[in-house]
């Protein structure tokens, strides 16, 4: 009885707040590799030296456009954060438009790989990256984990 009321407290709205969906399975994010000809690919290992970049794509199940945005904390193979990014709007043609993020709009943020510090510094391993919503200390969904090669 006590966990049920737990939960019900901790998943009711506060006043002000127009956010009803909280929690781990409010938001997701996946992990593509942006190859040499400049094409999106899913992927679990990218090479530092010949991957432009890693983009994560996330989408939130947001009720309005008061909400707040979401972000993705990347962490390096030590656990520490790396970077913060913040999702840009991700319109038709998979043109990035900007700000601001509209109710369950998919979001993407770019991670830059070949001749980035990961690259110069030759941080390899495996990597994690974490959405949540700016401003919310916890996770809106499960991570996802992918590996740096050189």
């Amino acid at each position: 009885m006590t966990v049920l009321l737990l939960a019900l407290v901790l998943g009711a709205p506060l006043e002000g707040q127009t956010r009803v969906v909280v929690g781990a399975d409010a938001c997701s994010v996946g992990v593509l590799a942006v190859d040499p000809q400049g094409r999106l690919v899913p992927t679990r290992s990218a090479s530092a030296t010949h991957t432009p970049a890693i983009v994560f794509r996330g989408r939130a199940a947001r009720v309005s456009e008061e909400d707040p945005p979401l972000v993705f904390d990347v962490f390096n193979p030590r656990g520490q954060r790396y970077q913060v990014l913040l999702g840009s709007d991700y319109g038709s043609g998979g043109v990035a438009r900007g700000w601001p993020q509209r109710p369950g709009q998919t979001v993407q943020a770019t991670l830059a790989l070949a001749g980035s510090s990961i690259e110069w510094t030759s941080m390899y391993g495996r990597w994690r990256v974490v959405p949540r919503f700016e401003g919310d200390e916890g996770p809106c969904g499960a991570a996802r984990t992918f590996t740096i090669r050189p």
